[in-house]
């Protein structure tokens, strides 16, 4: 019979060089999410918070009693807004500000000039398929302000 051979020794230097590759590799792995997420939104909403959040109730007063109603689709290259009164009707505004991006960043962010049809307002932009972002700043006659983000899923046609 042979004797049975052994291989290398587990040493403790050996164990302490597994120990810390394996960590090092979560760490670096760690690291590049982290700096894929802050390079593709840095999260920044405002510059200043603090300030935005003193007015915050009173705008969202203002908003709510308008009682209007927003709605966003997209269509063979138009982005279609809908925006309505409590009852229903179409609302006529003196300044609308449309501005498309994709959710996660800002890199892709573009205004898009919208004209008035019967009941809704349209706008002409390429959108590739995604998670999309429609930010509305609507200014009645009157002097309302309609502030609203909208979700638009583009699906591959």
């Amino acid at each position: 019979m042979k004797p049975a051979t052994r291989g290398k020794e587990i040493t403790g230097r050996k164990v302490l060089l597994m120990f810390l590759g394996a960590f090092g590799i979560i760490i670096l792995a760690n690291l590049a999410l982290v700096y894929s997420a802050i390079g593709s939104w840095p999260g920044l909403e405002t510059r200043n918070a603090y300030v935005e959040s003193l007015s915050f109730e009173e705008r969202r007063s203002a908003q709510d009693e308008l009682n209007w109603d927003a709605a966003v689709k997209y269509d063979n290259g138009d982005v279609v807004l809908t925006l309505s009164d409590g009852a229903g009707n179409p609302v006529s505004l003196k300044q609308l500000v449309v501005v498309v991006g994709l959710a996660t960043n800002d890199h892709s962010d573009r205004t898009v000039e919208m004209s008035r049809s019967l009941s809704n307002y349209h706008g002409s932009t390429d959108l590739n398929p995604g998670n999309w972002q429609v930010r509305v700043a609507a200014f009645g006659f009157d002097g309302e302000e309609f502030r609203q983000r909208l979700p638009l899923i583009v699906r591959s046609q």
